[in-house]
């Protein structure tokens, strides 16, 4: 049954069911007219989000919950709405199925206007369309994590920080909030760099945050920082092609300076990493990384002690210096 839930939460955000609450839609009665759709339906709807925790009922009223005012909220900066809609067709039930299959003879087919997604950033093919869909689907799936990752002090040290494949610039964006005297840079692809610097404007970082367009397989790194972040970068690659990001990373480093990776653990004793790891090798081919794997992709790549650094649930940050 877990696809009907995922699905309910799905349709909360394509009918906004939070933000209607939010304007005094707060019965099932009040919902069913407002969408015109049909009231028992409603009721067993509204059960679900009770249940799954978005939706609570007091006094014959329908309250948001806290859940719902962090995820499903449009004004929130944690919105999941970007993901929920779905604009890559990645959630599609029907589909799934199909979908499996043929990642399991090694054909994968997350694509974007008959391309592949994947080919399109290692080619710098993404134009900003498909760019800016990415781009906003990647903030909601990361910015809570990003925020969680440094109120736990995983860049306490770092003074400039290149948030490199950045997309949004999620951890540039909650480094520079959190640290409002240090600086950051933004480093990506042409089209997503657009898309950047709407986000940096909305978060009002314009002071702290620059931007560096540039495709990083091709050009040098930006130098000058004394940290680097990949941010649910790696997971998107096999494992040669993250050694030469690594290589990169430690080259546009200084000696002492640090580079951090920021994404879910693979845990094979968790259902969640399992999944998503799958899900990663649907669309790319490729896989998530255990702590274990990451401190030793560092290592070989000249980093020295490697520490794991906590962030929200799943995820995690592993840093390393350059000696």
């Amino acid at each position: 049954m877990g696809n009907y839930t995922f699905a309910c939460i799905m349709v909360s955000a394509q009918i906004d069911v939070t933000g209607l609450i939010n304007a005094g839609f707060d019965t099932c009665e009040k919902l069913s007219n407002k969408l015109q759709l049909s009231r028992k339906g409603m009721e067993l709807f509204v059960l679900v989000l009770r249940h799954l925790g978005y939706i609570s009922l007091e006094n014959n009223q329908l309250r948001n919950t806290d859940l719902a005012k962090q995820f499903l909220n449009k004004n929130s900066p944690y919105y999941w709405g970007e993901v929920l809609l779905d604009p890559f067709g990645i959630y599609n039930v029907n589909h799934l199925d199909k979908k499996i299959l043929t990642s399991l003879k090694l054909e994968y087919e997350l694509e974007c206007k008959g391309h592949s997604v994947t080919d399109m950033w290692q080619h710098d093919e993404m134009d900003n369309d498909s760019a800016a869909a990415f781009t906003h689907l990647m903030h909601s799936q990361g910015f809570a994590s990003a925020v969680s990752a440094v109120q736990h002090g995983a860049f306490n040290d770092v003074s400039t920080l290149l948030d490199a494949g950045a997309g949004s610039g999620t951890i540039a964006l909650a480094f520079c909030d959190a640290y409002p005297k240090r600086k950051a840079l933004l480093f990506d692809l042409a089209p997503v760099c657009i898309t950047a610097k709407e986000y940096i404007a909305r978060f009002n970082k314009e002071e702290q945050i620059g931007i560096v367009k540039g495709d990083f397989f091709k050009h040098d790194w930006p130098k000058g920082c004394d940290g680097i972040c990949l941010s649910n970068v790696l997971h998107d690659w096999k494992p040669d092609t993250c050694s030469e990001l690594l290589g990169k990373a430690f080259t546009a480093l200084p000696s002492g300076g640090s580079i951090f990776i920021h994404d879910m653990l693979f845990d094979e004793t968790s259902l969640t990493p399992g999944l998503f790891s799958f899900h990663l090798f649907m669309n790319h081919g490729s896989q998530l990384f255990s702590a274990t794997e990451l401190s030793q992709l560092l290592e070989n790549a000249g980093f020295r002690n490697p520490l794991q650094h906590q962030a929200l649930g799943y995820f995690a940050v592993i840093s390393a210096t350059k000696p």
